[in-house]
């Protein structure tokens, strides 16, 4: 677990963050709530872990998109955390960023 935990944190700093993640909350979040892709397009990854480089994604969602959260995972980047779902889409279990949802809620 060490060790995908460190692998999780050397990507985080390879990988480009919002200016908004400083201040996104989810709110109360919870097992089973839907959410909906809100990023335009298909530009929505579907990642196979957290923090998936752009290339790595399982496949792409479109907007407008509900699914249902079937797990919560905080991953710690600096000073502040990026929330991630786990969520199946067309029998494609992955991992989405709280950032294409309509969860992001800037305080």
């Amino acid at each position: 677990m060490r060790v995908f935990t460190n692998l999780l944190m050397l990507v985080s700093l390879l990988l480009p963050i919002p200016p908004t993640a400083l201040n996104v909350s989810a709110g109360e979040v919870k097992h089973g709530d839907p959410i909906s892709i809100v990023t335009p397009g298909t530009e929505a990854r579907l990642c196979p872990h957290p923090m998936c480089k752009p290339d790595q994604h399982i496949t792409r969602i479109p907007e407008g998109t509900v699914l249902k959260i079937d797990d919560i995972l905080d991953v710690k980047i600096g000073t502040f955390k990026v929330r991630w779902f786990e969520v199946t889409y067309k029998e494609n279990r992955g991992w989405i960023s709280i950032f294409d949802t309509n969860k992001a809620k800037n305080d």
